[in-house]
């Protein structure tokens, strides 16, 4: 057993959820929780996995966010290692071997994770990059030939938090700004713990499939502008991480093809 609380987030994920979960038990280095957080289900989380033994589940009667549930979750974890996976993620067998083994190696690693597949073909994301002054997922949609590896793309500023493994003396008293309620919460926290001296590391091997932002359709309409919104909120709280013009010119781009929103682009740069 691991010294590892693992916390997964639910709003209504059925039968995804419950392939997360399996791929948690069926882990060849099992955590030592498993922490599952209702974030406003219709159907409470406790109805649907009351079967499965040493969970431990809370629940939220409203939707507190994906920063908002996963620092309510995080309340309730007791272990030195915070895994973060997703509803819409399954794990490889030897996942949290493989990212547990990478913070005992190294005492200033504070978050770590593998690369995420899409399917058997084709690479979700090998960490996060900003070294054009926006913020995106490494080699997403690119084919897992080669494992995942590609010697073109950037070395990883940090990790996403789809799947991964975090330090609890870097994070502290709590993971995420609950203020972004959902996206870019997980740039926010890398620049968090760069910003205190830490390292972040992408391990280049595929150990986890991630089926894609399964519960974005929660939030609705309201998803583009918070998506939209954040970015500039944390260009602006961190500086050096994101450019707001380079950012304006995505969404001039973006614009186009009616994947941005003004409101949200306004909020984010002129909100205090």
């Amino acid at each position: 057993m691991t010294d590892v609380s693992v916390i997964v987030l639910d709003i209504d994920g059925g039968e995804m959820l419950l392939a997360c979960l399996d791929s948690i038990a069926m882990q060849t280095q099992p955590p030592r929780e498993v922490i599952v957080f209702d974030n406003g289900s219709r159907t409470p989380v406790a109805e649907r996995i009351a079967f499965r033994h040493g969970l431990h589940v809370f629940r939220s009667d409203t939707n507190l966010g994906f920063a908002g549930g996963n620092n309510a979750a995080y309340r309730h974890a007791t272990s030195d290692y915070i895994a973060l996976v997703n509803n819409d993620v399954v794990l490889d067998r030897d996942w949290l071997a493989t990212v547990t083994a990478a913070l005992d190696a190294d005492p200033k690693l504070a978050a770590v994770q593998t690369i995420n597949r899409k399917d058997e073909t084709t690479i979700d994301g090998a960490g996060i990059d900003i070294s054009d002054g926006t913020f995106r997922q490494i080699s997403w949609d690119d084919s897992a030939k080669h494992g995942g590896r590609d010697a073109r793309a950037p070395r990883a500023w940090g990790v996403s938090a789809t799947a991964a493994l975090f330090r609890r003396e870097a994070l502290g008293d709590t993971i995420f700004d609950d203020t972004l309620f959902a996206y870019y919460e997980d740039v926010d926290l890398n620049a968090r713990l760069h910003g205190n001296s830490w390292r972040t590391e992408v391990l280049p091997v595929i150990k986890a499939t991630h089926r894609g932002s399964q519960s974005a359709s929660v939030l609705g309409g309201d998803a583009l502008r918070l998506r939209t919104r954040n970015r500039y909120l944390v260009a602006r709280k961190h500086r050096g991480v994101g450019r707001i013009g380079a950012l304006l010119l995505e969404d001039l781009k973006l614009a186009l093809r009616g994947r941005t929103s003004i409101r949200g682009i306004l909020q984010g740069l002129f909100t205090r």
